[in-house]
């Protein structure tokens, strides 16, 4: 086996901290390119556009594995080396891919039994994509195989700086029941127990319905619903063991780069369910890559806030990253599509990116294919090829960032108010078992939600991630709940830290079954609490449960809990109805500077409409910009030496800003003292002078 920490997730890794800088050179601007699609004559004017737009890097390759390798053994080349020599005439780069998210036909076609098999027993066929399965053994020798041959070819070329591994592992198909599978998942379960199946059993609680098992070689991959609700423990070990066998398979190409060549760097973009960001897969690459397609969330009154979101959680796993992809025209897939974004869309996602944490930035794509599943998945260029508005909007911004762009590298997002997240682990033991209750990631996003609307410096950070400088820590329901993350917390909390513990949290171990603890568990001792009734509101319309806070009442709509506090610890709200009156909902602990809250009850938007306010006083928040009008968003990146300001006018008409810092503002060269106005869709971004 390649790791040695495979037993157990997630797995932490000091440098991956939502502060952390990627160690680029410069800021990376350019495109997804495909030049396997077009005739050289409809591409020879590609490398004089892409220079006038100012782009200096493309990424292209991640599904041509059948041009690299037309026939076993027999490999071309010619296509891109052709291309990236043209390119690097014009002061482009480019960042290759390892092809292995589409293998070629005579791959599956002599080796059908690579192919992933879905919980229904169906086999995947050739025609779409993640349709091989990076556990198969064979798969691996051939992905192994490509990998070597790409990395021999272009070890020298001065002009390939990065790699990009696969392609959204595990995005479109995040299980596999095959032969393989079977076989693997039990030697997967034989490496964790140490061999041992009576550990086992009686660490996964198989002596319900009978599961126990004499040996390894009898446990099968496990599917929902086939007849039953499953065992949440194994279907948790069924969920690390995918995302074990996606790391190893990534792991095995890494080495293979990193050994042909150690100037170059390494990253993935946007994996899919079932891959831990904080361990195994993340601690090979040199940065996370995300793929961006804002209008996904279609309400276009919303989609900012839900933009931040997506970005703040992409940073928790493990700091500043690149867009591998960033919106350019609209998406359409066979049955679906996305909203064109009108005039100034495309610069202020952008610029939503780049305020949250992306050092480079990459479009998809160059041009809009004419042919394929994604002949409506737009691109810089219509399918006739004529540059238009698009084209012209980010041509723009590439004048732009390369002033902007060298400023942002080095600094971080500046975060006053977080809420947990950055832990995949996490989130597939609640779908394992959820009783219907939202997830903890639903919660976060309502919370950040709040604090964003209201202009504070919202974000998202994993709870054993380096605290410092948070002064609000919102814990959303992580029903499982690593005990190694209570010792950084409580030091954060007495050193004057506001921690808000949602209902549920820490109530089972790290094999998902229920702690024999009294709740909350490991985090009772900080919390100062014991829950000693809890419940599920089947019908909170019907029997309904209030608390109030300084005079509001706020309904309880999925989950209660009936609190014993222990001594020192203060009744911040009491339930006012039914057998719950007058024992506590909501309760206040002191810790050294700090303090410890914990709410009986699930973080609803309702709960935070009126709890929010009053733990941001109570933690000593203050907006970025107060007297900001409603639909601008602000932003600081900073480090020791600088601080920018990122001012986003996600409104249809101009706004006037006022109370600003004395500064640069990088786009226009303009100094600002004070106040300054907004177009619509307009972006501001102030170097400010210490």
């Amino acid at each position: 086996m390649i790791f040695d920490d495979c037993t157990m997730a997630p797995l932490g890794r000091a440098d991956l901290s939502h502060r952390r800088p990627t160690a680029l050179p410069g800021f990376l601007f350019g495109c997804d390119y495909y030049p396997e699609h077009w005739d050289a004559a409809l591409r020879e004017h590609d490398p004089a556009r892409m220079q006038a737009a100012g782009f200096n890097i493309v990424r292209m390759g991640e599904f041509a594995w059948d041009r690299i390798e037309p026939e076993e053994g027999q490999y071309d080349f010619s296509l891109f080396d052709e291309t990236i020599e043209r390119l690097s005439r014009h002061g482009i780069s480019t960042v290759f891919c390892t092809p292995t998210a589409t293998p070629p036909r005579w791959l599956t076609y002599h080796h059908a039994e690579i192919l992933r098999v879905n919980a229904e027993g169906a086999v995947m066929q050739h025609g779409s994509r993640q349709h091989a399965c990076t556990i198969h053994p064979l798969y691996r020798e051939y992905s192994r195989t490509i990998t070597r041959a790409l990395a021999a070819h272009f070890q020298e070329n001065p002009h390939v700086v990065g790699w990009q591994t696969d392609n959204e592992m595990n995005l479109h198909f995040n299980e596999c029941h095959c032969a393989s599978c079977q076989r693997e998942f039990g030697e997967y379960l034989r490496l964790v127990f140490d061999n041992d199946i009576d550990a086992l059993n009686r660490t996964l609680g198989t002596a319900f319905w009978a599961q126990t098992y004499g040996n390894f070689e009898e446990i099968q991959t496990v599917r929902l619903q086939k007849p039953h609700t499953v065992n949440p423990a194994l279907l948790l070990m069924y969920y690390r063991f995918m995302a074990f066998g996606a790391a190893r398979f990534q792991h095995e190409q890494v080495e293979i780069l990193r050994a042909a060549q150690p100037r170059w760097w390494v990253t993935h973009n946007s994996p899919g369910g079932h891959i831990h960001l904080r361990g195994l897969f993340l601690r090979d690459l040199d940065m996370l890559g995300h793929d961006h397609y804002p209008t996904f969330h279609q309400d276009p009154e919303t989609r900012p806030a839900n933009q931040a979101f997506t970005l703040d959680t992409m940073r928790s796993f493990g700091g500043n990253f690149i867009v591998m992809e960033h919106q350019s025209g609209a998406g359409g897939s066979r049955l679906w599509a996305l909203d064109t974004p009108e005039p100034g869309e495309v610069r202020l996602m952008t610029y939503a990116c780049i305020a949250r944490g992306a050092d480079s930035l990459l479009y998809f794509r160059w041009r809009s294919c004419r042919f394929g599943a994604e002949i409506y998945w737009r691109g810089i260029l219509d399918h006739d090829n004529v540059p238009r508005r698009l084209y012209h909007e980010i041509a723009g911004i590439g004048a732009e960032v390369d002033t902007v762009g060298q400023e942002v590298l080095g600094t971080s997002v500046a975060v006053d108010v977080a809420v947990a997240s950055g832990d995949v682990d996490v989130l597939d033991a609640h779908q394992a078992h959820h009783l219907g209750l939202p997830s903890p990631a639903q919660i976060a996003e309502e919370i950040h939600q709040y604090y964003y609307q209201h202009g504070y410096a919202a974000g998202c950070v994993h709870p054993a991630d380096d605290l410092s400088g948070i002064k609000l820590f919102f814990l959303t329901h992580w029903a499982m709940f690593d005990p190694a993350y209570v010792a950084g917390l409580e030091r954060w909390v007495r050193e004057g830290g506001t921690l808000v513990i949602g209902g549920r949290t820490a109530t089972r171990n790290m094999y998902n079954n229920v702690l024999p603890d009294r709740i909350p568990g490991p985090l009772r001792e900080l919390a100062g609490v014991t829950v000693t009734e809890y419940g599920y509101q089947v019908a909170p319309d019907k029997r309904p449960l209030d608390f109030v806070v300084d005079g509001e009442t706020v309904h309880s709509t999925l989950w209660y809990e009936q609190l014993e506090l222990a001594e020192g610890t203060m009744t911040y709200a009491n339930w006012q109805t039914r057998h719950l009156a007058g024992t506590p909902a909501i309760s206040l602990r002191q810790v050294g500077q700090g303090r410890v809250v914990y709410v009986g009850t699930y973080l609803t938007p309702e709960v935070i409409a009126v709890l929010g306010p009053k733990l941001a006083s109570m933690a000593g928040l203050q907006p970025l910009l107060p007297s900001a009008p409603d639909g601008v968003e602000v932003v600081h990146r900073e480090n020791a030496d600088k601080r920018l300001w990122f001012i986003l006018n996600h409104n249809e008409q101009a706004v006037s800003l006022n109370d600003l810092p004395h500064g640069v503002e990088l786009i226009s060269g303009m100094i600002v003292a004070g106040g300054l106005t907004l177009e619509a869709r307009g972006v501001a971004v102030i170097k400010e002078c210490r």
